[in-house]
């Protein structure tokens, strides 16, 4: 396999471990905060949420745990001429004597982790969701060890909080929107009857659940955008025309892009279909539009990945 072709594969598993960390967080943000927001608005419970949001979060582990091998192999690709073996010998001296080698094992530590915490809230849902709480911190704070934030001397001191930042805001984002749609909705689904003013019941719930995210939203993409405009510059080092000049800038640009696209939409649910949630058919559009969001942070997500494979200008 060419060196391009290993680029390729790295990045492609990047995008894997960048979607199932955003869910990781998202289940937790969902039962921890989400849930009680919902509840202190007069929603009450909401039955089966909290497993399907251990569900997804278990399924969201299980993929940074299958793909950290894929990627360790990938990297072993950037060692060897095209056509030659990776030996074992290879991957533990990647893995003992460089910082990416050392920052995968504690990824890999943090994913086995969450497959635990998820599987035992399913069963046990306090000390499991504890225990899923405790992993998801543990995703966060090792997923920047294999990337540009602890690699280059541009990230400074600043560049590992910084990153941390970035991911903690896109998951309370784009990752609990994910578990309004995958549990949150499916779950206020169920309700029925009237309440005084005539609504549905269902209609109440989702118009409800739907309000109790929207200051999570707003938190999480402030930080990530804020968290990320600040990488950029250093990464940048203040110069405007690398946006245009480098292969690095071009790709930044059209993640910035894409955020652009990806906030606007989460501005149209916000401002437009949020308040029309208790007309008819508000909660099929909010459904809908939600839907449209996250695949533009899934498509946002693979070019984040590609950006993270790109050397810097300069590098």
């Amino acid at each position: 396999m060419s060196a391009e072709a290993g680029a390729l594969l790295g990045a492609a598993t990047r995008w894997a471990g960048f979607l199932g960390a955003l869910l990781v967080m998202g289940a937790v943000v969902f039962r921890f905060s989400l849930l009680p927001g919902f509840r202190r608005s007069g929603g009450g419970d909401l039955p089966g949420a909290p497993e399907r949001a251990a569900t997804v979060g278990l399924g969201a582990a299980l993929l940074l745990a299958l793909a950290a091998p894929i990627r360790l192999y990938a990297q072993a690709l950037g060692f060897v001429e095209p056509g030659e073996p990776i030996t074992g010998e290879l991957l533990s001296t990647i893995l003992r004597e460089t910082a990416w080698g050392r920052g995968w094992v504690l990824q890999v530590l943090a994913a086995g982790l969450a497959v635990t915490g998820f599987f035992a809230a399913r069963a046990m849902p306090r000390p499991g969701w504890v225990m899923s709480a405790a992993a998801t911190t543990a995703v966060v704070l090792a997923a920047p060890l294999t990337g540009h934030a602890t690699a280059s001397e541009r990230a400074g001191s600043w560049g590992y909080p910084l990153d941390v930042a970035h991911l903690l805001g896109a998951g309370a984002w784009l990752g609990t929107l994910a578990l309004v749609v995958a549990a949150g909705i499916p779950a206020a689904g169920g309700g029925s009857g009237r309440d005084e003013a005539g609504e549905s019941g269902r209609g109440l719930a989702i118009a409800r659940l739907v309000r109790a995210f929207s200051p999570i939203a707003l938190t999480g993409a402030g930080t990530a955008v804020a968290a990320g405009v600040a990488l950029a510059f250093r990464y940048l080092e203040g110069s405007l025309a690398a946006l245009w000049t480098t292969e690095y800038g071009r790709v930044l640009l059209l993640k910035l892009g894409l955020l652009a696209l990806v906030v606007g939409m989460g501005a149209v649910n916000w401002r437009i279909v949020t308040p029309r949630l208790d007309h008819p058919g508000g909660a099929a559009r909010i459904r809908t539009s939600s839907v449209l969001e996250l695949l533009l942070g899934t498509v946002l997500l693979a070019v984040t990945a590609v950006l993270v494979s790109t050397g810097m200008p300069g590098e």
